[in-house]
């Protein structure tokens, strides 16, 4: 939706669109969406800009009145102001409005922390987002085209040819690209120019496609033949139904990863209840045992055993007079071990009906779990996850799968939310050893490399994919941020699978060793 090339055209429809009208106020419906209101005499239309770094947008939309209560507006020195101009940075993802007062509206379209500057006189004087971070300092300055050229060498991978080729190539189309051309057999000289080829085709003769992936692509069909989900002739109905579309993916994913690992837990947990309740017969024979114990300790009741007597010896009637050596207690009687056993006999018979009394409710209940699940599973829009939960969120919480929101203890670790996803971040080298050590074999662990710092895990909720880029970026920039390289300008932290970090025997706190890592270079990010 963002990507540089997309951009180029999404400039000169806004020009169509938004010049020469007056901008009368700008709100935030919800978190990261900022939504500008602009009018002319003819009508009002709505620019939106969303700074979710996984769905980085900007397009207009048709009007719609903000909300009335509970909103606070942005950039009130350019109300009531024309947009005279709208400029696009020419090697970089900004995009700036100009308006009449001198004012610009700059609207940073990459990164781990997109967003919206108000700039005048080349000093930001406000932000969409963190405005205290923001306010004072210089306006963000667009990269300046490049004259180097990029030395392509013989051994690179595909991907790498591509990018060094055009570092401004869509990167979620290479794979797609790769795969396509069966690059990986191909000369890095051949992909150098065929990459040169893709380009010229995304910037002369563009398609506006939305493929079946839910990914905007400007390559046309004939270049990569993959499935459309919908052809636009305008490059803002592209982006408007990209952004809408993923947004909704999202938001329905974040809501269903809320309930639907609890679901799956409890499933197994509760058919692991009734495998136990359904061998529960088996303290039948041992009641039956210790009654016909206590029997024959009572046929010897009269004797009395020399003192620190463990154990003594009868004839067993019930088994032809076989002997049998059974266990008693050196403080107590032979007849109060008698009791002893018809005790442990009659607790057992009445652990045996507690136990088929609890199998009747449990397999009742493990049914009521599996059918939230079921009707869970059919779920495909995020208003029928809303009226789902509302119509059981009394059973949701019956059956034990909300309270845990309420059962939290004070935790050794921060957790914090990055998208839907729960991210721990260690506090000390105490704390990330208890981290790492509770971390699932599948999360996902991280720590800036070759300096101390805390240990950070995305939960995966024993999920075996990665979760997406923008997640680990995210996550990368707080571990970043809370170790001793914290002041750098980028910072490489290194990443992998939980199961792939180990404690050497014997290590200090915090001492791990580390395997399969993968490395992302990031800014430092505060936990906000």
């Amino acid at each position: 939706m963002n990507n540089f090339y997309v951009l180029i055209y999404l400039t000169e429809e806004l020009k169509t669109k938004c010049l020469g009208r007056v901008f009368e106020q700008s709100t935030s419906p919800h978190k990261n969406v900022w939504e500008g209101y602009l009018s002319n005499n003819r009508d009002e239309i709505r620019l939106v800009f969303s700074a979710n770094p996984s769905e980085t947008a900007l397009f207009t939309d048709t009007f719609r009145a903000p909300k009335k209560s509970n909103i606070t507006n942005f950039f009130e020195p350019i109300e009531k102001q024309l947009i005279t101009d709208i400029t696009r940075a020419e090697s970089d993802r900004y995009i700036t409005f100009h308006f009449e007062s001198g004012h610009q509206l700059m609207f940073q379209l990459f990164g781990n922390k997109p967003n919206c500057f108000l700039v005048h006189d080349n000093r930001i004087i406000d932000a969409f987002k963190q405005p205290g971070l923001y306010t004072g300092e210089p306006a963000p300055e667009p990269r300046k085209p490049s004259s180097k050229k990029n030395t392509l060498g013989d051994k690179i991978s595909p991907k790498n040819a591509i990018i060094k080729t055009n570092p401004k190539f869509p990167r979620h189309l290479i794979p797609l690209m790769i795969e396509e051309y069966n690059l990986e057999d191909e000369s890095v000289q051949r992909i150098s120019e065929m990459t040169l080829e893709w380009t010229q085709a995304m910037t002369e003769q563009p398609e506006f496609r939305v493929l079946s992936t839910g990914n905007l692509c400007l390559l046309p069909e004939s270049i990569l033949p993959v499935e459309n989900r919908k052809v636009f002739t305008e490059i803002n109905e592209a982006v408007k139904f990209t952004y809408y579309n993923t947004s909704k993916e999202r938001r329905l994913s974040e809501k269903l990863q809320s309930i639907k690992p609890r679901l799956e837990t409890a499933i197994k947990k509760t058919e692991r209840t009734i495998e136990q309740l359904e061998s529960a017969d088996k303290a039948l024979d041992r009641a039956e045992t210790y009654e016909q114990y206590g029997h024959l300790l009572m046929s010897k009741a009269h004797i009395k055993p020399d003192g620190g007597t463990t154990s003594i010896q009868v004839a067993n009637f019930y088994d032809d007079n076989t002997p049998v050596d059974i266990s008693i207690k050196p403080e107590l009687s032979i007849a109060e071990n008698a009791q002893n056993y018809y005790d442990k006999s009659s607790r057992a018979v009445r652990s045996v009906e507690e136990s088929k009394k609890r199998l009747s409710e449990t397999v009742e209940k493990l049914s009521d779990l599996k059918a939230l699940s079921e009707s869970l599973n059919n779920i495909e829009h995020v208003y029928q996850f809303d009226d789902w939960f509302k119509e059981n969120e009394t059973e949701l919480q019956r059956l034990g799968i909300l309270s845990q929101k309420i059962q939290k203890e004070k935790s050794p670790y921060k957790k914090i939310d990055i998208n839907g996803f729960e991210v721990w971040v260690g506090k000390n080298a105490k704390s990330n050893d208890r981290l790492t050590t509770d971390a699932h074999k599948e999360d996902i662990w991280m720590h800036a490399r070759g300096v101390s710092g805390s240990h950070v895990v995305i939960r995966m909720n024993n999920r075996q994919e990665m979760p997406q880029k923008s997640v680990i970026l995210k996550a990368a920039s707080i571990a970043a941020w809370n170790s001793k390289a914290r002041g750098a300008g980028l910072v490489p932290v290194i990443f992998t699978k939980r199961k792939y970090v180990t404690k050497p025997k014997g290590a200090p706190a915090g001492t791990v060793r580390v395997q399969r890592e993968q490395v992302e270079l990031v800014k430092p990010q505060k936990i906000a």
